[in-house]
């Protein structure tokens, strides 16, 4: 707690005498005891310890600590190893940039670094420190049109738009290579894009386009797509006919054709949207977006009507798709088109058939959904083993915590304990033969977190989840939908009128059970949110709460308030609120109305995000395993098709 408080004196006379008298803890307590001299000295003593282990983070944090104590050589040997390093991430060599700057901020020769750092860090700390260092170190060289753009880009990729584009403004009058008012625009188009400013990137972008050049085909389906993005799709339209007239044999021309499908079908336009995909898949035969439009052209026909043409183009699809849960969810999809197309009995065949084969899927319950719609008799949720043997109870396993992951349990550190078991591992396998991935499962289980333990569930085969949970097979199912930090989970899905179900039906997806992991799209922590949703969750008062997110408390907390106004935004539809997560509400909000009156399943279906589909199948079913795994048939979620 004193470390935490950034009290490294208070922290160092914790430690004193510890490791003696807790050596298997010797190697955290020296850690610890470097992180508080780091802070408070003596700092050569820190800069041993970090130089001894040699990857980057430590390196930079040696040549902190070395700057401390007043040795510049040491200090610049240790960043200059972090540059050599081909593990190096953006931000250590930013830092270690920003060292070796202000070990000679008089030095010419560090002209270098300041301007990677002002090329390639802009938007970081040491970005604004490296544009005064350049310009005092080399006032006679400074940033190219070249670098401009580089430094631009920068900005671009960190969201910081407005910067990208006065960086671009400053362009024209730089030295080097003269990059004219096209290519000048593309940059700045860019840049809108990233930054979310559809409209303004469509108006540049298309200026791009009408002024020619050899990038004119990408200029214009860019700014087709933005105009997508923009929500105007009856321009969109257009402008993507255009480019899949002018530029048919370009992969622009094929993206266009593929893309004025979706948006006719988004919009409701079955028929129009069948001959789209149909001309697609005919003359774009290894087109980027083939097997998508295959898909497409098969639920577009469906929607229009034509059942007996649907019918054969998704058991097709069933039987080409890789993913198991896609080619379940084709089966779906062919079911209902043989009902629709007269034939109940193969409908209700198919409906049995993927509830059974594929248990408490998403497809599942959308067959048990549509197979309670028609009066038809429903299979169990998750068929009982037959195999001989599935009642017996196995002996029990008497699995003990290796030390020194027992102890850092017992003192409430489990996240240490989670590292020290993952270096122990085949102490835990060697004491149950046999047995070992249960036993792994097992130890991990002991601990409140479950990241290791999730990794550890994918070496279990895939028939023991297949059947209901048994007493002698319960163990893989805890195993692969584990549930840790059970007591927050617990409380906030109290407090938020939400079954703990789905926040962990989240959590397994989102991030796999890890509080640290940051996306590159900066959702951070357990249920991977953004940090401006999570400043939108939290008093002006607490504002603090939201820059936490890599707490599992604050995480959860905020993630479980997200999906509470989620599911009031949606009416309690889960499906719908699962989508909204990943895709955004706004979204959701004009797939809904675009058209009205689809099933829930055909809705799903319709989504023109890939992405965004599958989330949606994966996370249904982590929330049913889970449900069930807790209620049994009671937990499972029920899914009504009307959207009405």
């Amino acid at each position: 707690m004193a470390l935490a408080r950034g009290d490294g004196k208070s922290t160092l006379v914790s430690l004193d005498g510890l490791d003696a008298a807790l050596p298997l803890l010797a190697d955290d307590i020296e850690r610890e005891r470097a992180e508080a001299e780091l802070l408070v000295g003596p700092y050569d003593v820190a800069g041993e310890w970090y130089l001894a282990r040699g990857t980057p983070a430590s390196l930079v944090r040696a040549a902190e600590a070395f700057q401390k104590a007043k040795a510049p050589a040491r200090a610049r040997a240790a960043c200059d190893r972090v540059l050599t390093s081909d593990k190096r991430s953006r931000a250590q060599e930013a830092e270690a940039r920003s060292v070796r700057l202000w070990l000679a901020p008089e030095d010419p020769a560090e002209a270098d670094d300041a301007r990677w750092l002002a090329i390639h860090a802009p938007d970081l700390a040491w970005g604004k420190e490296a544009d005064g260092a350049l310009v005092k170190l080399a006032p006679q060289k400074p940033l190219t049109s070249d670098e401009l753009l580089a430094r631009a880009e920068s900005f671009s990729l960190a969201g910081r738009t407005d910067d990208a584009i006065k960086t671009i403004e400053r362009v024209e009058k730089a030295p080097g290579r003269r990059v004219d008012a096209l290519e000048r625009s593309r940059a700045k188009g860019d840049a809108l894009y990233r930054g979310g400013k559809y409209g303004e990137a469509a108006r540049v972008l298309s200026q791009c386009a009408r002024a020619g050049g050899s990038h004119v085909a990408e200029d214009a389906f860019r700014s087709a797509r933005a105009l997508a993005r923009a929500d105007r799709d009856e321009e969109a339209l257009v402008a993507l006919e255009e480019v899949a007239k002018a530029h048919a044999g370009t992969q622009w021309g094929a993206q266009a054709s593929y893309l004025i499908g979706r948006l006719q079908l988004l919009h409701g336009r079955w028929k129009e949207a069948t001959a789209s995909f149909d001309a697609y898949v005919i003359k774009y035969p290894s087109g980027s977006d083939h097997h998508d439009a295959v898909r497409d052209r098969a639920l577009a026909r469906l929607l229009e009507g034509d059942a007996h043409g649907a019918r054969p183009l998704f058991e097709q699809l069933a039987e080409d798709e890789a993913d198991p849960l896609a080619a379940a969810r084709a089966r779906t999809m062919a079911a209902l088109a043989a009902l629709r197309d007269g034939d109940r009995t193969h409908a209700i065949a198919r409906w049995t058939d993927v509830a059974r084969s594929r248990p408490l899927s998403w497809p599942a319950l959308v067959a048990r959904a549509r197979l309670a719609q028609i009066g038809a008799p429903l299979p169990p949720f998750v068929d009982k083993s037959d195999a001989s043997g599935a009642d017996e109870v196995s002996p029990p396993l008497a699995v003990v915590l290796p030390a020194p992951a027992d102890l850092l349990h017992r003192i409430g550190l489990d996240a240490d304990a989670e590292n020290e078991l993952h270096e122990r591992e085949s102490t835990v396998s060697a004491s149950a033969q046999g047995r070992s991935t249960e036993a792994l499962c097992d130890a991990y289980g002991q601990l409140g977190r479950a990241k290791r333990r999730y990794q550890t569930a994918q070496q279990i085969p895939a028939a023991l989840l297949s059947f209901a949970p048994t007493a002698k097979t319960r163990w893989s199912w805890e195993c692969a939908f584990p549930a840790p930090y059970a007591s927050e989970v617990e409380t906030r899905a109290k407090e938020n009128d939400l079954s703990a179900s789905l926040i962990y039906g989240v959590m397994r997806q989102e991030s796999g059970f890890d509080p640290d992991v940051v996306s590159s799209a900066r959702a951070v922590g357990l249920l991977q949110l953004l940090p401006e949703t999570a400043r939108s969750l939290v008093s002006p008062e607490h504002a603090d709460d939201a820059t936490r997110l890599t707490s599992p408390t604050m995480n959860i907390t905020l993630g479980a308030r997200y999906l509470r106004d989620l599911l009031a935004r949606f009416h309690g539809v889960l499906p719908l609120a699962i989508a909204a997560y990943n895709a955004g509400p706004d979204a959701v909000t004009r797939w809904l109305g675009r058209p009205k009156g689809l099933d829930l399943d055909l809705f799903v279906e319709r989504i023109p995000f890939a992405e965004t589909r599958t989330y949606v199948a994966r996370v249904m079913g982590n929330v049913a395993r889970y449900g069930y795994l807790r209620a049994g048939d009671a937990g499972v979620p029920a899914v009504q098709l009307d959207l009405n």
